[in-house]
């Protein structure tokens, strides 16, 4: 912002004081999502007009009076933060472990398919996984590219599977049908890709962990673009797309919110807390919210990406190091801590938490995905298995 816009902002937001903002009014002049530097940019430039989207009094011109009623709106933007208590109900549920043939596979990430087969990936020994939960059959892929360490995994609309390798710095496609499998590798050196997410135009979006760049891959060509994020340290430890095609992920070294806009290549961050947080994993909801856990102080975040409001969720010290996190199709919010023998559904809606205790030891679980059936799948990279887990209801 240059210094005159600067002088000029805080002389309105000072004279804003004494008026009544409307609070339902629109001041996100190039609807992106996220009000900034562009929109009053765009408000002083219509200065003289009578622009109608500027005229926010309204009174037939865009003048002073108009920055004085969008600064108010925008001192006033709902950016809180709260703090929710949950409603906790004890259960138990039961879980069967699928273990992988090779010894030391570290299964790390994992998701169902149409057909409710369950496709993962093996960290330890570079293959790709499936189970078939019908004849309890587990089968392993090696891939024709060594030290790979294959991480997350996603799939395509062609029911192909998509992987990235952190040391590899590649991202992995291996077709079920062929059972052929193709690298591509990513521009930057090092850039220790992990999470991904296809939007709804076919593109895969990575975070690179080291890289600070957000990569997309087009299938149909090939190629790979990158994105800088231009954070200092940047370290991204997840990845998900709105209903409009942002891309949104958490920056772990802050513990911060991120957008990009792959339209503007514009780049905006949300702090969620005044103190440290540690963010693990991410979803979006179909309501327009961002879901994530707070390993630091064990607990559920929810930040709204309209009202870039933020709420906590207090959970019980089972779900201490809060870790891994999805949804099911009823939009229950499904969370683990890294290490233990419990595992919780939340309903956004009561704020009912169940809290599920697992008939074994404490063990870890590094991602859930759950089936059509309502059974939940995790990994458990350090004992080498693939775990069901059912409630009974």
């Amino acid at each position: 912002m240059s210094l005159i816009r600067l002088w000029l902002f805080v002389f309105a937001l000072l004279c804003a004081t004494t008026i009544q903002a409307q609070t339902t009014i629109d001041i996100d002049f190039d609807s992106n999502g996220v009000i900034d530097e562009r929109d009053f940019k765009a408000l002083t430039q219509a200065f003289g007009t009578n622009q109608l989207r500027y005229d926010l009094r309204p009174d037939g011109k865009v003048d002073f009076q108009d920055l004085l009623v969008f600064v108010k709106a925008f001192s006033q933007r709902n950016t809180s933060i709260s703090v929710e208590q949950v409603f906790t109900q004890n259960a138990v549920a039961q879980i069967d472990f699928f273990n992988p043939s090779t010894l030391g596979s570290r299964p790390h990430d994992l998701i169902v398919d149409a057909q409710g087969r369950v496709w993962f990936t093996d960290s330890g020994t570079h293959q790709i996984g499936r189970i078939d939960p019908r004849t309890e059959t587990i089968v392993g892929f090696p891939l024709n590219t060594l030290g790979g360490q294959p991480n997350s995994i996603t799939l395509d609309a062609q029911g192909r599977v998509w992987f990235t390798e952190v040391s590899g710095n590649r991202i992995g496609r291996f077709d079920p049908f062929s059972e052929e499998s193709r690298a591509f590798t990513i521009p930057t050196p090092g850039s220790r890709p992990k999470s991904l997410a296809f939007d709804d135009k076919g593109f895969l979006w990575f975070g690179e962990s080291s890289g600070g760049r957000i990569g997309r891959l087009d299938p149909a060509t090939e190629s790979v673009d990158e994105f800088p994020l231009q954070i200092s340290g940047s370290n991204l430890c997840g990845i998900g797309i709105d209903a409009v095609g942002r891309i949104w992920f958490a920056e772990l070294t802050s513990g911060r919110l991120g957008m990009l806009n792959p339209e503007t290549e514009a780049v905006s961050l949300f702090d969620l807390s005044e103190g440290d947080l540690d963010i693990r994993q991410l979803i979006l909801d179909n309501a327009g919210s961002i879901w994530f856990t707070d390993a630091q102080r064990g607990q559920l975040g929810q930040f709204n990406i309209e009202t870039k409001r933020t709420v906590f969720y207090a959970l019980p010290k089972e779900l201490a190091e809060t870790h891994a996190i999805n949804s099911d199709r009823s939009g229950r919010i499904w969370i683990a801590g890294q290490t233990t023998q419990y595992i919780a559904q939340l309903d956004p809606k009561t704020r009912r938490l169940i809290l599920y205790q697992l008939p074994v030891s404490a063990f870890s679980i590094e991602n859930i995905d759950i089936d059509f059936t309502g059974a939940i799948w995790i990994t458990d990279p350090d004992g080498n298995r693939i775990g069901r887990i059912t409630t009974g209801s």
